[in-house]
C-alpha cells in the first residue's frame, strides 16, 4: 500500500521540513512510483504512493475538492456505483475515471462524518480542513490497513507505518510495559489501541479520531451489525447469492494487471483463486491470476503444496513453490533488511519476507484466503438455542432430520475456530502453563496474574447465530494479523487482499443459519461444485500434518535459547535464569511460549541498535 504521514499544529506554525523530508524518505519503500511533501502553515503531509487499483487513484496527495479539505491516506472503496449515486451528484467525470479519493470527498461533502457509516472497503486515512484546522482520522471497521499516531508536544503526529513516527523528536522512547507483557503473555497485545512504544498509539476498527484545538476525541462510527437471520425459499439460492457475493468481493480486489493468490491446498484459498481466475478471463485480462504456495516437504510430509497443484492445473494458472523445509527458526533475522516495527513471535518471519519478496516479482496486489474458517466453519448449538428460546421447536427438529438424513449424523454442536485464533487470543491448551520465566517484579508491577486469567476468559459472545465468529471479527485479532502482512513488516511494496473479509461478505454470512450452511463449510463446497477439483472441494479441513518449529526442536537442529549476548534491557522482563533453567525441546507442548523472550530479545536489540530505546 502507499505510505503516508503528517504533523498537524494547532498554533498554526509550519512543522520542521527536515522532518517532513525524513519521514517521505522512510516511507519511500512502500511507495516507489512517487514521493510527494505538502506543507501549510498547520500542517505538513508525506505520500509515497504504489499504483495497484483496480479503481483509480489520487496521483497526488492531499487532493482536494474545494483547496479547504484534503485527504491524506489510503483509501480503496468498495461499491462505488452506489456511492456514486448517493453521493457523487457534482462528479462530472465518469466512474472509471473517477478516484475512490474523490469518491470519498463528495460523499463527506454531502453528509459530513455520517457518511463514514455507509462506506465499505479497507482505509486508513486523515481528513484535514484548513480554514478551522480540524482534523478527522479514520479506519475501516475489519482493520485491513494500520493508522497510528502521537499526541505530543502540542501536536498530532500520525502515519501508517509506526517506524516513521519513531523519527519524531518530540515522541518518546519508551515502551509500553502493558503491551510487553501480554505479548510475553500471548504473543500478542489484544488491547486495539496499544502500541509496543507509550507514546504511540493505534487507531482502533472502526473509530474515528477528531484533533482540533490540541484536543483528541475517538468515537465509534461503525461496528459490523447483528440482523435477522436470512430465510430464502429454496436451499438453491442460498449458494447463487453466496456465489454472487464471493464474485463480488474478489472481482472488487482485483488490479487491472497480474494478480497473485498466496494459496494453500484448503478450500477458502483455492476458492478465491478459482473465482480471481474467471474474473479475469471474463475481463479478457491477459495475464492469469498466479497462485504462491509454501510447502514444506520434506521437513514432514506436507500436502499444500500437491493440493495446491492440483487446484492450479485444473483451473489454469500459475503455480509458485516456495520450499520451506530448510528455513529453520528465527534464522537470518540478524541479516534481514527490515526490523518489525514491534516484537514479533513468528519464528519464520524470513521466510514469510521471502514469500512476499518473490510474490512482488509478479504482482503488487495479492489476495488471501483469510476470514472463511471465522463463520464458514460454525457452531449448530448456538443456532439451535437461538430457535428454541423462539419456540420454534418444530424447526430444531426439521434441522436435525434433514442433517441427519443427509449425513448419516447430527450436525456438529460445538466446532470450532482454527487454532491460530486460539493461540492469538491467548487461550493456549491447557497443558500449556503460565510463564515462570517472568521477572517477579515485573510480574508484581504489572499484575500479570490476573492479566493472565483474565486473557483466559472467552470472549463476550453476541451474536446469536455465530457468537464466536462474531467475537473474532470485532476483536483486534485480524487487525494485529494484517499488520503483518502490511509492507511496514514485510519491507516489500505488496498489498495484501482478503475478499472473505469484506465487510458485505461478511454481513451475509452473519445471517446465515448455521445448520446446515457453516457446517464443514458446505456452502462453500456446494458454491465450487463444477469450479474445484473434487480432490480439493470436499477434503476435510485438515491442519498442518506437522509443526516445523517442534520438528526443528526435535531434531536439534535449533534449541529455545538465548544468546549469549541478550540485550541488557531483557532482564527488565525476565528472569534469565529461570529460562535458562526451564528452556529445552522436550517441553514440545510449551515451546510456543519460549520463543516470545528470545522473539523479544531480538527486537529489543534492533531498537536499540538505533539508539532509539529507553
Amino acid at each position: 500500500m502507499s505510505g503516508f504521514a503528517g504533523v498537524i499544529c494547532p498554533d498554526r506554525t509550519t512543522p520542521d521540513p527536515k522532518l517532513l523530508q525524513r519521514m517521505v524518505d522512510a516511507l519511500t519503500f512502500r511507495g516507489p512510483d512517487a514521493q510527494q511533501i505538502f506543507s501549510r502553515p498547520g500542517a505538513g503531509f508525506c505520500f509515497t504512493l504504489l499504483r495497484t487499483g483496480p479503481s483509480p487513484q489520487a496521483e497526488q496527495q492531499p487532493c482536494t475538492l474545494d483547496g479547504k479539505l484534503w485527504l491524506l491516506g489510503e483509501v480503496r472503496l468498495d461499491a462505488r456505483e452506489d456511492l456514486l449515486a448517493r453521493f457523487g451528484s457534482a462528479v462530472s467525470k465518469p466512474l472509471t475515471t473517477t478516484t475512490d479519493e474523490e469518491l470519498f470527498l463528495e460523499a463527506w461533502r454531502f453528509s459530513g462524518p455520517a457518511c463514514l457509516e455507509r462506506l465499505t472497503g479497507d482505509f486508513s486515512f486523515a481528513l484535514w480542513d484548513e480554514s478551522t484546522q480540524q482534523v478527522w482520522c479514520v479506519r475501516d471497521l475489519i482493520g485491513v490497513r494500520p493508522f497510528f499516531y502521537a499526541h505530543v508536544a502540542g501536536q498530532l503526529f500520525f502515519s501508517n507505518t509506526l517506524q516513521v513516527l519513531r523519527l519524531v523528536p518530540e515522541i518518546s522512547r519508551n515502551l509500553d510495559a502493558h503491551f510487553i507483557g501480554d505479548f510475553l503473555l500471548q504473543s500478542w497485545c489484544p488491547d486495539p489501541q496499544r502500541s509496543a512504544f507509550s507514546d504511540i498509539r493505534r487507531l482502533p476498527t472502526g473509530h474515528v479520531l477528531t484533533y482540533s484545538q490540541d484536543r483528541v476525541e475517538i468515537c465509534r462510527f461503525g461496528k459490523l451489525p447483528i440482523e435477522e437471520p436470512l430465510r430464502l425459499k429454496h436451499p438453491g439460492d442460498y449458494v447463487e447469492q453466496f456465489r454472487f457475493h464471493l464474485e463480488q468481493v474478489v472481482r472488487d480486489r482485483l488490479p487491472v494487471g497480474p494478480a497473485a493468490v498466496f494459496m494453500s491446498g484448503g478450500l477458502d484459498s483455492t476458492s478465491v483463486a478459482a473465482v480471481a481466475k474467471k474474473i479475469q478471463l471474463a475481463r479478457s485480462v491477459a495475464d492469469s491470476p498466479r497462485a504462491f504456495t509454501v510447502d514444506y516437504s520434506p521437513l514432514f510430509d506436507d500436502q499444500e503444496g500437491q493440493f495446491a497443484g492440483q487446484v492450479a492445473a485444473h483451473v489454469g494458472i500459475p503455480h509458485a513453490v516456495l520450499n520451506g523445509s530448510a528455513a529453520r527458526p528465527f534464522a537470518d533475522w540478524d541479516s534481514l533488511s527490515i526490523k518489525t516495527p514491534e516484537p514479533c513471535a513468528e519464528p519464520f518471519l524470513a521466510l514469510h519476507a521471502q514469500h512476499y519478496q518473490q510474490v512482488s516479482s509478479y504482482s503488487r496486489v495479492v489476495l488471501t484466503g483469510d476470514g472463511g474458517d471465522d463463520i464458514l466453519t460454525g457452531r449448530a448449538w448456538p443456532h439451535l438455542t437461538y430457535l428454541l428460546r423462539k419456540g420454534h421447536l418444530h424447526s430444531v427438529a426439521a434441522i436435525l432430520g434433514g442433517y441427519f438424513v443427509r449425513h448419516g449424523k447430527l450436525p456438529p454442536l460445538r466446532a470450532g475456530i482454527r487454532s491460530l485464533f486460539r493461540r492469538w487470543l491467548g487461550r493456549p491448551d491447557q497443558a500449556v502453563p503460565y510463564p515462570t520465566w517472568l521477572n517477579p517484579d515485573f510480574v508484581r508491577e504489572l499484575h500479570l496474574q490476573d492479566r493472565w486469567r483474565e486473557l483466559q476468559e472467552p470472549p463476550k459472545f453476541e451474536h446469536p447465530l455465530h457468537p464466536a465468529g462474531y467475537a473474532s471479527l470485532t476483536s483486534a485479532f485480524w487487525p494485529s494479523v494484517y499488520e503483518t502482512e502490511d509492507a511496514g513488516w514485510t519491507g516489500v511494496p505488496a498489498e495484501a487482499r482478503p475478499p472473505l473479509l469484506d465487510q458485505r461478505l461478511i454481513r451475509f454470512l452473519l445471517r446465515l443459519p448455521p445448520v446446515p450452511w457453516c457446517m464443514h463449510k458446505q456452502l462453500l463446497r456446494e458454491a465450487m461444485a463444477g469450479i474445484l477439483p473434487d480432490s480439493v472441494r470436499l477434503r476435510r479441513k485438515t491442519p498442518l500434518s506437522g509443526d516445523p518449529l517442534l520438528l526443528h526442536a526435535d531434531k536439534n537442529s535449533w534449541h529455545p535459547t538465548l544468546s549469549n549476548s541478550a540485550c541488557p534491557r531483557l532482564a527488565q522482563f525476565i528472569d534469565l535464569n529461570s529460562f535458562t533453567a526451564t528452556s529445552h525441546p522436550a517441553r514440545c507442548l510449551s515451546l510456543w511460549n519460549e520463543i516470545r523472550p528470545i522473539a523479544l530479545d531480538i527486537w529489543l536489540k534492533s531498537v536499540e541498535n538505533e539508539r532509539r530505546i529507553l
